[in-house]
């Protein structure tokens, strides 16, 4: 069996999908799809529509059959296919901090569009002046040293991922600024197996699949889907699994309310994710 992966054609998503490859272990056919936000690149996520710009066009070739993989940050899917698509398999997960390129003692002006970390910026920098800035992180960090801002705020496992690590001159802890639902996962996804060849593919990633991540991302989903929040909505939101039980905390910037989950069962990953976000509303 010899895949057709799906997947933009940024140089992180390409870093992500070889990524990716290797950790299934299946040799397959990169098909590279640009997205609407690809293809927009001076336009704001909000003109656009917000939810699902970076991932609507490679969903949609996964439900017309055209790749059988699709894989993506896993903070910017969406519930939009959830009756067609799902989630087999997620790597084990990256950093999920985020991180501050540039001036970080007296910055002017910082660069992101993200209204979660603007929340949480003006707390940690009450004298910046916060301004949107797009593109991938290799136009986001030459946009920083070309003078246009005075520092950017990236998720650190991109910039390590692509080797600028040596660049980050603050890495925020989470007490600092809590990252966003998904933040460092890198997801694979598929369509709901309908032939004997996509269920014996589902069968190579669900073994493949780091379980531990996996539960405390979609306990993240599901409290996104509690809230009716998406990618684009200022949550910060952290999991995690500590010995055979799974903690969360989030925070609403919205509605300005904080959410505890001490200790859960992750196999109830979703009633613990609903249970989460019906303290955030």
């Amino acid at each position: 069996m010899i895949p057709n992966i799906g997947t933009r054609k940024s140089k992180l998503a390409l870093a992500y999908t070889n990524k990716a490859c290797r950790a299934i272990g299946l040799a397959s056919q990169k098909i590279l799809i640009d997205s609407h936000a690809d293809l927009n690149p001076t336009t704001s996520i909000e003109e656009m529509g917000g939810k699902g710009v970076f991932c609507k066009e490679i969903e949609a070739a996964l439900i017309n059959r055209e790749i059988d993989i699709a894989v993506h940050a896993f903070k910017d899917l969406t519930r939009d296919n959830d009756e067609w698509l799902h989630i087999p398999c997620v790597l084990e997960r990256n950093d999920f901090r985020d991180c501050l390129i540039g001036n970080n003692s007296n910055p002017r002006t910082i660069g992101t569009s993200s209204p979660r970390r603007i929340a949480q910026l003006k707390d940690l920098y009450p004298h910046s002046e916060i301004i949107p800035i797009r593109g991938n992180i290799d136009t986001r960090i030459q946009k920083q040293e070309n003078g246009e801002y005075d520092a950017i705020v990236l998720a650190k496992a991109g910039v390590d991922e692509l080797g600028y690590d040596h660049k980050i001159s603050r890495v925020f802890g989470t007490a600092e600024m809590l990252p966003a639902p998904g933040q460092g996962v890198i997801a694979l996804q598929t369509v709901k197996p309908k032939t004997i060849r996509e269920e014996n593919l589902q069968s190579i990633l669900s073994s493949k699949n780091h379980l531990d991540t996996w539960y405390c991302v979609m306990a993240e989903k599901y409290m996104l889907e509690a809230i009716n929040g998406d990618c684009h909505t200022p949550i910060g939101c952290l999991s995690y699994i500590e010995g055979n039980r799974i903690g969360m905390i989030a925070k609403n910037f919205e509605t300005d309310k904080l959410g505890i989950i001490r200790k859960g069962l992750p196999a109830d990953y979703k009633e613990l994710g609903y249970e989460l976000g019906s303290q955030l509303i």
